[in-house]
């Protein structure tokens, strides 16, 4: 069953206090993850063969990880793993209707793959801190004893989300967040920003437009 937390500023004392309200969302998805795993681990070694380092988005993973590969592809757009898209729209959907707000048509997905190692962390980003941002998220493929802490505005209080595989998680793409280091092997993830039609129109340049997954 879902869940959404809700997180406000504290009692306003005066008119110059910080305020805010937001919700995170998270889910228990149920498919093939195994199968998604091997996925993940066959692509990543393609696609690091096949694009350059752009950015690895100041997680810290550094030129040869995957994630900073994110420019090059979209995960929704590959045969291994568009299957995503309705999963991704889902949830999404799920989200607005237990919050009673308005669902558009149209929304647009730029999703890309995390592959950690031994002593490997992500640390403090967030995806988008404009009026274009919408909501960001990521499915837990494989994970053993870590979590995603997601760091509220102002007051910095912290809140920490077990990486359980099958969990999708949604938050404002605004909201900082991080990992812990990875004392396993492995870990993988597939995260994703969703934008609405408005936001893919005005804030994203042309030849990127297609890089953005209708869903």
């Amino acid at each position: 069953m879902s869940k959404i937390y809700r997180f406000v500023n504290d009692k306003i004392r005066n008119e110059f206090n910080p305020t805010f309200s937001y919700y995170i969302y998270e889910d228990i998805l149920k498919f093939n993850f195994k199968k998604l795993k091997k996925n993940i681990l066959d692509l990543e070694k393609d696609i690091i063969k096949e694009y350059p380092s752009f950015s690895d988005g100041d997680t810290g993973l550094g030129n040869n990880s995957l994630t900073s590969r994110f420019r090059y592809y979209n995960l929704l757009q590959l045969n291994e793993t568009k299957f995503l898209k309705d999963i991704i729209r889902k949830s999404h959907d799920n989200f607005l209707n237990k919050q009673n707000y308005k669902i558009d048509d149209n929304y647009y997905v730029q999703c890309w793959g995390n592959v950690l190692r031994k002593g490997e962390q992500i640390k403090v980003h967030n995806h988008g801190g404009d009026n274009y941002s919408y909501l960001s998220g990521h499915i837990c493929v494989y994970a053993e004893n870590t979590n995603t802490h997601y760091i509220s505005p102002y007051y910095e209080n912290v809140f920490s989300s077990n990486n359980k595989p099958g969990k999708i998680t949604l938050f404002p793409s605004y909201i900082d967040h991080y990992t812990d280091k990875v004392i396993s092997d492995l870990r993988i993830t597939i995260a994703f920003d969703i934008i609405n039609e408005e936001s893919l129109r005005e804030d994203i340049y042309d030849d990127m437009k297609n890089h953005w997954e209708k869903i």
